[in-house]
C-alpha cells in the first residue's frame, strides 16, 4: 500500500531474544524471512505498491472535484477518508494477521498479494464508476439560506456526500492499510534485528514508489493520458505486486511452515520444532508504552498534516496555485519522511534508546519548521526567477522544463526538507519503543499507525477549517509548532516507565528531554516574538509604495488582500494573484460579458454568474431593465465577503433583490438544478492554469452549461490566452467550438479575450437590433459609454475572430475534458505565466476582416452602414495591438488620450507611427487630403523609415508638389523593394515629370507583379502615348492585350498609338477587334473610319 504525505508506512523495529541455553549461546535462527534475493523482489513489488497507492490518491481527490464540485470541503472530505480506511484496515488486518501468524505463518505473503489483487480490481471499479456520479452527488445536495441571505450548502448535503465516499473508498482504502501489516507481520518474526533492517529498506523503496507515483500522476500521467488512464495505471502496479508476491510465496523457502528452524548449540547444529507463538495478550507496562507512545504519535501525525496543509497554503503564495507547486510540495515531503524513516532504524540499532531520539527529533520539527516559514521571502524568490528566468528558450525543451522545476523545488526543499525528514524518525522509533513481543508485531504496528492517522485527519481539518481561517498561517505555526513539542510529554513518561530506576534518574536520561524542550521552547519563543503578519507579508508580492492595502485577511480557501492604487482603482488579490478590479480595462471586458450578449436577447430575465470577482459583471446584468433574477455563484464565502469594498463600482449589488448568491461550485450549482434555465451564462473563474479550474472549462461543463440556457440564449466566457502556452489555449477553445460550434472570438480588454457561444442560432449580432436595446436601455448604455463601448461601433468592434477562425486554428488541436484538463498542467511555474503566450503566438485565431461572419448586416456590398461607419478603419487600428506591431502606451488614466475618437484604441495603442500612418490614410481615402497629409507627416517625425507613409505621403502630394511626391516614392521603394504598387505610382509621378527613361525602367519592374496587370499596361501605355513615346505606348498596349484578350479599351488605344505612328493596317485590325468586342463603340468605329480615310490625327 502506499503512502500519505503525512501518513507513511509504519514498520516495526523490535529487539532480538534469546533463549536459555550454554555459554557459548543457543540463538533460534528464523527460518521465516525470505532469501536476499526473495526480500529484494519483495522490495520492488511494494515499491509498485507505493506508488500506486499515490496515483490512486491524487487522482481520486481530482475525480471527486468533479463529482463534488472543486472546493476545499470536497478534497477535504475525501482525504479524511482515504486516511481513515488506511488507519482502520491496519489495525484490524494487523490483529488478523497476529492470529493467521499464530495458525499458518506461512500463509501471510499470499495474504498480501491478495490483497494487492483486491485493490486492483475494486481501483478499476472506481476509477469507471467515479466520474458517473456527478449527478447522484447533486441529486443529495440541497441548499439551506443562511443569516445573511446568502444559499450554501446545508449539513444533510456533505453528510450524504461524506457517506457516498465512504461507500466508494472504504472498501479499497481498508484493504491497502492492511498490506503494511500483512508484510510487517510477514517479516518480523523471532529474529527481530534482521527483519527489522529489512523491513527499514522495506520501508524505504515503499516510500520511494510514493514519491515516484505523486511526481509522475502531474508531472506525466495525468498531463499525457488523463485521469482515468493514470488509475488504469495504479491498477497494473497493484496487478504486478499482487502477482509477484504470489509466485513469491509459492517459491520454497519463502514461506515455510514452522517445524524446520534450526538450532545451533556450540558447534554443531541439530533440528528441534519451533512452534508459532500464540497470540499473548498484553501486560500492563506494555499496554501504557503502546497508549502513551499511539498518543504522541497522534500528536506528530497532527502536526506533520497540519504542517503539510500550512506549506500548501504558504507554496501558493510563494510560487503559484499551480499543480507542479503542489505536486513538487507533496514529493519532497514524501520522500524526507522515508529517508527519516530510514534514519530511524539506523539510529535505533546504534543506540536502541527510541524514545529519547523521538523527542530529539520531535525538538529538531519544531525549530526547522518555524526557521523555514520565518525565512522565506517572496521577494528573494522573484529576484532569482528573473535571473532563471533569461535561461528558458521559449520552448518546452528539458533545459527549460528542469529549470522550472529547480525554481519551484529550491524554496520548498529549503522549507520542507528538514522537517519532514525528522518527521519520518517518528515511525521507525515509535515501533521501535512498543515491539516487545513477537504475538503482537501486526496488532502494535496498526495501533500506531491508526493513531497516527487519526490525528493527521483531525489535523489537516482543525488546520485547514479553524486555524488558518481564524488565526492566519503565523497563528497556525504557533500552534502546530506547540502540538509538535506537546508530544515529548508521553515519550517522556515512556521512556522513564521502560527503562530501569536508577537509569531513570541519571542526568544521561535526562540530556534528551532537556535538549528536546530547550530546542522547541526556543524556537516559539523567537517565532511569537515576530511582528504580526511577519510570514504573510513575505509570502506576498504586494504592489509598490503608491498603492495602500485597505485589507488582508486568511480564510478557508485563500488569502485575499484589496488594494487600492490611484488613479487606477481597487483590485482583489487572492492568494497573492491579481483576480479582479475597478480599473477600467478590467471593468470594460467584466462588464461586456454581460452587455453584448444581453443586448442581443429579447426580453433577457435570467442571468446566471459563475465568478463573482469584485461585481463588475453582476451589476452589469441587473442594469438591464428586463432581467428580473441573477444568481451568482461563487466557491469562496470569503471573496462575497469582501464586496463591500467595491460598492462604489458594484453598487452594492449583493443587496439587490433580483440577487441571490450560492456559496458552492458553479458546476455543482448547475447539477444541483436541473429545471432552471437562463438568458445568459457568464463564466470568469480564476486564472485558468491554477489548480482545481478545469472543470469549469472542459467540454463537458459547456455542454452540461448549454443544456442550461433557454432557446436563444448565450454562454461568454473569459479567455486569458496570454496565462497559457498556446497549444493549451488551442485546447481550451477546442472544447468551447465542440460544443458551440457557431462561437466567437471578441476583444474584452487587451489580451483578456470573449469566447461567446449561442445555444441555437449562430452567435450574430444586429446593427439595428442593438441600437434599439441601447436606446431601450440608459442605464446600460451609460456604463458601456465610460468604458469606450457605447456606439453600436464599438461594440460589433470587439470581434476578433470568426466561428470558421476557431474551427480551423482548433482543428487538430487537443481538447480539454474532465479527464484531461490540459490547461491545469501546461504552466509550471511563474517563471512562465503572463508570457507563456502572446497573441502573436496564436495568428489563426484571429482574422478582424471576417467581421461580416458575425455581423452580416453591418456591411452592403461591402461597405460599412451607417450605424458602424468607420469599423473598417477602428478594426485595422485594433489589429495593430493584436499583431505586436504596436507598442502599449504609457501609463495614463482611461480617457486621457483618444484615438480615432476611441478612448478605448488611446488606452491600447501607443502614439506610433504606424498608427499615425494608418489614420493618414484612412483620411485620404476619404478625402480629407490636408488631414491626411498631417498625420501622414507625423508618422515619418516618428519614424523617419516607415515605408507606408513615404508611399501615400508621396501619392497624396503628387497633384501638389511633384518634386516633393518623387522623394517619398522614391524613399518607399528604397524603403520596400517589393512593393510594386509604390514603385508603380513612382513610374507614373516620373512619367509625368518628364523623366521617362526612369519611369520605364520602374513600370517594367512594377507591371508584371500588379494585381490587375492588364490595366496597369493599358495606363501606362496612354501615359507614354501622351508624352509622344508611341514606340514605347504600343509595347505597353499589345502586352495589355495579351494578358487580357476581351480588353476592348486596351485594343483602342493600341489602334490610336499605331495610327500615330502611321501603320494605318494594323491600327485598323485593332479597331475593328475592338469593335467585334464591342460594336457600339463609337469612338472606335469614328477612329476606324479617320484611319481608312487616311485622315491625319
Amino acid at each position: 500500500m502506499g503512502c500519505r504525505a503525512a501518513l507513511p508506512v509504519v514498520y516495526a523495529q523490535v529487539r532480538m531474544t534469546r533463549t536459555p541455553g550454554p555459554a557459548r549461546g543457543h540463538v533460534h535462527v528464523n527460518t521465516f524471512l525470505p532469501s536476499s534475493a526473495s526480500f529484494f523482489i519483495l522490495c520492488f513489488l511494494f515499491f509498485c505498491s507505493g506508488a500506486s497507492g499515490l496515483v490512486y490518491q491524487v487522482a481520486w481527490v481530482r475525480e471527486f472535484g468533479n463529482v463534488f464540485g472543486n472546493t476545499v470541503y470536497s478534497a477535504s472530505l475525501v482525504v479524511a477518508v482515504f486516511m481513515l480506511g488506511l488507519g482502520v484496515g491496519s489495525y484490524f488486518v494487523g490483529v488478523w494477521a497476529d492470529r493467521r501468524y499464530a495458525a499458518r505463518p506461512e500463509s501471510l505473503l499470499r495474504a498480501y498479494a491478495w490483497a494487492e489483487l483486491v485493490i486492483a480490481l475494486l481501483g478499476a471499479a472506481t476509477a469507471l464508476v467515479l466520474p458517473q456520479l456527478g449527478r447522484i452527488s447533486a441529486a443529495v445536495s440541497s441548499y439551506s439560506r443562511t443569516a445573511n441571505g446568502w444559499y450554501e450548502l446545508s449539513t444533510m448535503s456533505y453528510l450524504l456526500r461524506g457517506a457516498i465516499a465512504v461507500v466508494l473508498l472504504t472498501p479499497t482504502t481498508v484493504v491497502m492499510g492492511g498490506t503494511l501489516t500483512l508484510l510487517i507481520r510477514h517479516l518480523v518474526r523471532r529474529d527481530f534485528q534482521a527483519g527489522a533492517s529489512r523491513i527499514a529498506l522495506l520501508y524505504g523503496v515503499n516510500t520511494a514508489g510514493a514519491a515516484l507515483g505523486c511526481f509522475l500522476t502531474d508531472f506525466l500521467l495525468v498531463p499525457a493520458a488523463g485521469l482515468l488512464a493514470a488509475q488504469f495505471v495504479a491498477v497494473a502496479l497493484n496487478l504486478v505486486a499482487g502477482t509477484g508476491a504470489w509466485v513469491l510465496s509459492r517459491r520454497p523457502g519463502v514461506g515455510l511452515t514452522p517445524t524446520a528452524a534450526r538450532t545451533r548449540r556450540g558447534d554443531a547444529w541439530s533440528k528441534e520444532d519451533v512452534s508459532a507463538t500464540p497470540v499473548e495478550p498484553l501486560g500492563q507496562s506494555a499496554r501504557t508504552a503502546l497508549a502513551l507512545t499511539g498518543g504522541a504519535l497522534a500528536l506528530t501525525g497532527f502536526a506533520a498534516m497540519g504542517l503539510e496543509i500550512l506549506w500548501l497554503r504558504h507554496f501558493s503564495l510563494l510560487l503559484g496555485q499551480f499543480r507542479s507547486v503542489f505536486s513538487s510540495v507533496l514529493t519532497i515531503l514524501l520522500v524526507g519522511l522515508g529517508l527519516g524513516a530510514l534514519g530511524g532504524g539506523a539510529l535505533n540499532r546504534r543506540s536502541p534508546r527510541p524514545a529519547q531520539w523521538l523527542m530529539l527529533a520531535q525538538g529538531g520539527v519544531v525549530a526547522s519548521a518555524l526557521l523555514g516559514l520565518a525565512r522565506a521571502d517572496v521577494s528573494v524568490i522573484h529576484d532569482a526567477g528573473r535571473e532563471l528566468g533569461n535561461l528558458l528558450d521559449g520552448r518546452d525543451s528539458w533545459p527549460s522544463i528542469l529549470t522550472e522545476l529547480w525554481f519551484n523545488a529550491k524554496p520548498i526543499l529549503l522549507e520542507v526538507a528538514l522537517p519532514a525528514l525528522l518527521m519520518g524518525l517518528a515511525f521507525p522509533l515509535g515501533n521501535a519503543v512498543v515491539q516487545r513481543t513477537e504475538s503482537t508485531v501486526g496488532r502494535n504496528a496498526g495501533a500506531l499507525y491508526f493513531s497516527n492517522t487519526i490525528g493527521s485527519v483531525l489535523g489537516s481539518l482543525v488546520t485547514g477549517f479553524m486555524l488558518l481561517p481564524f488565526v492566519g498561517i503565523q497563528g497556525t505555526a504557533t500552534t502546530l509548532a506547540a502540538v509538535a513539542a506537546l508530544a515529548i510529554v508521553p515519550l517522556q513518561l515512556v521512556a522513564r516507565s521502560t527503562a530501569t530506576e536508577a537509569a531513570a534518574h541519571t542526568r544521561k536520561a535526562a540530556a534528551p528531554v532537556a535538549t528536546a524542550v530547550l530546542m522547541a521552547g526556543a524556537a516559539l519563543v523567537l517565532w511569537v516574538l515576530l511582528p504580526s503578519g511577519y510570514v504573510l507579508r513575505r509570502a506576498q508580492a504586494l504592489p509598490g509604495d503608491t498603492t495602500r492595502v485597505l485589507a488582508l485577511s486568511e480564510g478557508v480557501n485563500e488569502v485575499i488582500a484589496v488594494t487600492e492604487t490611484p488613479p487606477e482603482g481597487r483590485a482583489l488579490l487572492t492568494n497573492g494573484h491579481p483576480m479582479a478590479g475597478t480599473e477600467p480595462l478590467g471593468q470594460r471586458y467584466m462588464r461586456a460579458l454581460a452587455h453584448i450578449p444581453l443586448l442581443g436577447v429579447s426580453n433577457p430575465e435570467a442571468v446566471l454568474v459563475i465568478g463573482f470577482g469584485v461585481g463588475n459583471t453582476t451589476h452589469a446584468a441587473t442594469l438591464h431593465p428586463t432581467v428580473r433574477r441573477v444568481d451568482v455563484v461563487d466557491v469562496s464565502g470569503h471573496v462575497l465577503a469582501h464586496a463591500g469594498y467595491f460598492n462604489e463600482a458594484n453598487r452594492d449589488v449583493l443587496s439587490d433583490r433580483r440577487v441571490a448568491v450560492h456559496v458552492n461550485d458553479g458546476r455543482q450549482h448547475l447539477l444541483m438544478q436541473p429545471d432552471v434555465q437562463y438568458d445568459l451564462i457568464t463564466l470568469e473563474p480564476p486564472p485558468i492554469a491554477h489548480a482545481g479550474v478545469g472543470s469549469l472549462y472542459s467540454r463537458e461543463f459547456y455542454a452540461l452549461a448549454r443544456t442550461r440556457l433557454k432557446p436563444g440564449g448565450y454562454l461568454s466566457q473569459w479567455l486569458p490566452v496570454y496565462q497559457v502556452p498556446p497549444s493549451a489555449a488551442l485546447a481550451l477553445i477546442r472544447a468551447f467550438v465542440d460544443v458551440f460550434p457557431q462561437a466567437v472570438l471578441l476583444s474584452g480588454a487587451k489580451a483578456d479575450l470573449i469566447l461567446l457561444g449561442a445555444r441555437d442560432a449562430p452567435a450574430e449580432i444586429d446593427p439595428e437590433r442593438l441600437a434599439a436595446a441601447l436606446s431601450k436601455a440608459p442605464a446600460v448604455q451609460a456604463d458601456l459609454q465610460r468604458l469606450s463601448l457605447g456606439s453600436v461601433r464599438e461594440i460589433v468592434g470587439t470581434f476578433i475572430g470568426s466561428s470558421q477562425n476557431l474551427t480551423d486554428a482548433t482543428r487538430n488541436a487537443a481538447v480539454v475534458t474532465d479527464d484531461r484538463p490540459i490547461q491545469e498542467y501546461s504552466v509550471r511555474s511563474l517563471l512562465n505565466i503572463g508570457r507563456s503566450s502572446q497573441m502573436t503566438d496564436t495568428p489563426s485565431l484571429l482574422d478582424l476582416t471576417q467581421i461580416p461572419a458575425w455581423c452580416p448586416r453591418c456591411f452592403v456590398d461591402g461597405k460599412p452602414v451607417a450605424l458602424v461607419e468607420g469599423i473598417d478603419i477602428y478594426l485595422t487600428l485594433l489589429d495593430q495591438f493584436y499583431t505586436g506591431m504596436v507598442r502599449e502606451p504609457p501609463a495614463a488614466p482611461f480617457g486621457s488620450r483618444t484615438i480615432n475618437g476611441s478612448a478605448y484604441l488611446g488606452s491600447v495603442l501607443s502614439d506610433s507611427a504606424v498608427v499615425h500612418s494608418i489614420l493618414g490614410i484612412d483620411a485620404l481615402n476619404h478625402g480629407s487630403v490636408d488631414h491626411g497629409l498631417v498625420e501622414l507627416q507625423e508618422a515619418l517625425r516618428i519614424d523617419p523609415n516607415l515605408a507606408s507613409a513615404h508611399w501615400h505621403l508621396g501619392r497624396a502630394l503628387a497633384p501638389r508638389a511633384r518634386t516633393d511626391a518623387i522623394q517619398h516614392l522614391r524613399r518607399a521603394v528604397e524603403l520596400a523593394p517589393d512593393n510594386m504598387a509604390a514603385r508603380y505610382d513612382l513610374a507614373v509621378a516620373l512619367l509625368e515629370a518628364g523623366h521617362d527613361d526612369e519611369a520605364l525602367r520602374h513600370f517594367k519592374v512594377a507591371l508584371p507583379s500588379m494585381p490587375d496587370a492588364a490595366l496597369a499596361y493599358n495606363g501606362v501605355g496612354v501615359a507614354l502615348a501622351s508624352h509622344g513615346r508611341f514606340a514605347d505606348a504600343v509595347e505597353q498596349l499589345r502586352e495589355a492585350v495579351r494578358l487580357k484578350p476581351t480588353y476592348v479599351e486596351a485594343y483602342y488605344n493600341l489602334g490610336t498609338a499605331l495610327a500615330s505612328q502611321g501603320k494605318r493596317e494594323e491600327a485598323v485590325a485593332q479597331f475593328e477587334r475592338a469593335l467585334t468586342l464591342r460594336p457600339e463603340y463609337a469612338e472606335a468605329r469614328r477612329n476606324l473610319g479617320i484611319v481608312q480615310r487616311g485622315v491625319p490625327h
